[in-house]
C-alpha cells in the first residue's frame, strides 16, 4: 500500500507542478506540443485542451469551451471516474463506487471522441467552430 501511495503522490506532485507552471507561464511555455497536429496539420480530440485548462485556471470558462468543448465536458467526468479507481488501487480493494460505464458505454465514448476528431476538422461552418481558436 505504501508503494502505491508513493506512486500516486509522485504523479500528483508532477501534475501539481505542471499546473502551477501552466497557471504562471501560460500555454505557450509548455514544452510539449501535439504531435498529431504537427505531423498532419489536423486537430485531434485533445487539441486546445492546454489552453482550455489555462482558461479554466483564470476563470474564463467560455474561452475554455471555445478551445475544446468536448475536453471541457469530459475532463471533469473523467476525473470523477478516475478518483475512486485510484483510491481503490491504493487501498488494494475495489472502489466503493464506480462509474457504470460498461463495455457498451466505453465503445460509445471512443466513438464520440473519434467522431469529434473528424467533425472538428471539417472545413465548413458550423464544424470549423469546434477547432481551437
Amino acid at each position: 500500500m505504501a508503494v502505491r501511495f508513493g506512486v500516486v503522490a509522485g504523479v500528483l506532485l508532477i501534475l501539481a507542478g505542471a499546473s502551477l507552471w501552466l497557471a504562471g507561464h501560460g500555454p505557450g511555455a509548455m514544452p510539449l506540443t501535439c504531435m498529431f497536429h504537427e505531423i498532419t496539420g489536423l486537430h485531434c480530440a485533445g487539441c486546445g485542451l492546454t489552453r482550455a485548462t489555462h482558461a479554466v485556471f483564470e476563470g474564463r470558462f467560455v474561452d475554455a469551451f471555445r478551445f475544446n468543448p468536448l475536453g471541457v465536458v469530459l475532463l471533469p467526468l473523467a476525473l470523477a471516474a478516475l478518483v475512486p479507481e485510484i483510491v481503490g488501487w491504493v487501498r488494494g480493494a475495489p472502489p466503493r463506487w464506480r462509474v457504470p460505464l460498461g463495455h457498451r458505454g466505453a465503445i460509445i465514448l471512443v466513438a464520440v471522441v473519434l467522431a469529434y476528431t473528424v467533425v472538428r476538422n471539417l472545413p465548413w461552418a458550423p464544424f470549423t467552430w469546434l477547432a481551437p481558436s
